[in-house]
């Protein structure tokens, strides 16, 4: 409680010394109505004041050592401690005031144009891909080769090769692809069958399948075939390149869209299908794929991969990074992609009104969770506060905040006494008792 002489304490004087002065005169005007009226309205001024003070004061301290029922703020000094911090916490951070809070901020304006700065822009990247190398430097390549491999073969395990065989030969029939590569193909043989080489082996098989049937045939037969050699009645070069004749004609036609194409193309996939649609392929199909799968060394491929990207990572300064064109490499790829990904999200954040409409309530649950989160916070620290108080500070700390007011209550003590001493006087003089 203050101890500054103030207007209450003024007023309080006032009253006494009307106080003395009215018995004064009363005493030595006796019979005087004006100094009855004087003395009587001083009395109930100084009696009204007296008290309020009394009053006053009982809340802070004992007033003239009266032990009664007074220094209440001081013996009841947990109460009011609880009430305060009860009051911190359930007026001035109540859920419903804090949401009302945070709900008057608008901060993601202020986001934007903060992220928009070149410096936040480039120190982002530089943190983000610091990050990304921090973090595949740290990781247990053995142990993530091994998970992700294993992962892989899992996955081509199970996939159904021979529906994706069938599913792909029905995509291309329906597309036509089939007959294109059909053609490409054929174009192909017909190019191996158009050479010299062919024509040799063709006069080849037909000179070796002669001598096996001459061989196998009478004596007269031999002798014959032998003659008709002889005379060149057979002439297996010529004959050779008859053939040869005729299976370009047959690839020339096999290669354009004509009948015997379509023929042929249908019997193929008649054929591939029926094979596709069997048991044994099936069963060698999977035999292969699981074969496959287990002879690709993949932890291997995959450690060595980690390791490669973290060696780029680590050798590279980041600032310079940032700064150079050169895109051709892993870490440059990186950082453009970086760069892409944060414009991007700053346009959407600005033109993209539902994710926009996301990010605002994102930041408004966070931050009104964080204000939440710092109630309990708020409520220690008004008691650690005010429980490390002496009694005088608390006391000084209650009066500072309402001095004013307790001010008015001592005054308004000796006005409203006054008044009614007043009117009580009237009220006794007019009124036969």
């Amino acid at each position: 409680m203050s101890s500054k002489w103030n207007a209450a304490d003024s007023t309080l004087l006032c009253a006494a010394f009307i106080f003395l002065a009215a018995l004064g005169f009363q005493l030595i005007h006796p019979s005087s109505v004006v100094a009855d009226c004087v003395l009587f309205v001083a009395e109930a001024a100084l009696v009204g004041g007296v008290a309020d003070w009394f009053a006053v004061t009982a809340l802070f301290k004992k007033p003239l050592g009266f032990p009664f029922h007074t220094a209440i703020l001081p013996n009841r000094r947990q109460d009011f401690i609880d009430a305060s911090v009860s009051m911190v916490k359930n007026e001035f951070f109540s859920r419903k005031s804090i949401f009302k809070k945070v709900s008057q901020f608008h901060l993601l304006p202020h986001l934007i144009e903060y992220l928009k700065r070149p410096d936040i822009r480039r120190n982002a990247i530089e943190l983000i891909f610091s990050e990304i190398a921090s973090f595949v430097h740290k990781l247990d390549k053995e142990s993530v080769s091994k998970k992700f491999a294993n992962e892989i073969r899992r996955t081509l395990r199970d996939v159904p090769s021979n529906i994706l065989i069938h599913e792909l030969s029905q995509w291309l029939k329906k597309s036509g692809k089939d007959k294109v590569i059909f053609s490409k193909i054929v174009s192909s043989l017909r190019d191996v069958a158009a050479t010299n080489e062919t024509r040799v082996k063709i006069q080849h098989v037909l000179e070796s399948y002669a001598n096996e049937h001459t061989q196998a045939s009478t004596s007269f037969s031999m002798l014959m075939t032998n003659l008709a050699q002889a005379l060149d009645l057979v002439n297996f070069s010529e004959a050779a390149l008859l053939m040869q004749r005729h299976l370009l004609v047959f690839l020339d036609e096999l290669a354009i869209d004509s009948k015997l194409q379509r023929d042929v193309l249908e019997h193929c996939r008649t054929i591939f299908s029926e094979i596709v649609d069997s048991v044994e392929f099936r069963d060698m199909l999977y035999r292969l794929q699981l074969d496959s799968v287990n002879a690709v060394p993949f932890e291997t491929i995959i450690q060595d991969a980690i390791t490669s990207i973290d060696s780029q990572l680590s050798k590279i300064n980041v600032k310079k990074l940032v700064d150079s064109n050169n895109a051709y490499t892993l870490p440059a790829i990186i950082a453009h992609f970086l760069f892409t990904e944060y414009d991007r999200l700053l346009s959407m954040l600005e033109t993209d009104s539902a994710f926009k409409s996301s990010v605002e309530k994102f930041i408004f649950d966070l931050t009104a969770r964080s204000a939440l989160a710092a109630q309990p916070l708020f409520a220690n620290i008004a008691n650690s506060a005010l429980s490390k108080m002496s009694d005088e500070q608390l006391n000084a700390l209650v009066y500072s905040k309402a001095e004013p007011d307790f001010i008015w209550i001592r005054l308004n003590g000796s006005i409203v006494g006054s008044v009614i001493g007043l009117i009580l006087f009237i009220i006794m003089q007019f009124v036969p008792l």
